[in-house]
């Protein structure tokens, strides 16, 4: 006799696949989350390659206070470095200028 029943049997497997899935996801997730770091971590590299130490440091205040300004300027210095548009490191005052440049031209949409 056994212990189990055909539905119980059935539902037995049911959880143990749903289990499976679970853990495929998590991973999955995992993976995703471990990617999204290393991209990060790239770009924080790549920041620091190209702006001078204030300027970096500037970066960084303004990403206490503004998040999102800090990510904007981000992705404009690392557009501007790979389309060759930055010769040398950008300065404390180049940054500045540059987002006050982003402020009025986000003031003007």
């Amino acid at each position: 006799m056994s212990g189990l029943g055909a539905g119980e049997e059935e539902r037995a497997k049911q959880m143990a696949g749903m289990q499976m899935q679970q853990d495929s996801d998590m991973q999955e997730m995992a993976e995703r989350q471990k990617q999204v770091q290393e991209m990060q971590e790239k770009k924080r590299v790549m920041i620091r390659q190209i702006l001078e130490p204030e300027a970096l440091e500037r970066l960084s205040r303004v990403g206490m206070v503004k998040p999102e300004k800090k990510e904007q300027a981000e992705m404009m210095l690392l557009q501007m470095a790979q389309s060759g548009r930055l010769t040398e490191k950008v300065t404390d005052a180049a940054l500045q200028q540059m987002m006050e440049k982003m402020v009025s031209s986000g003031a003007a949409t």
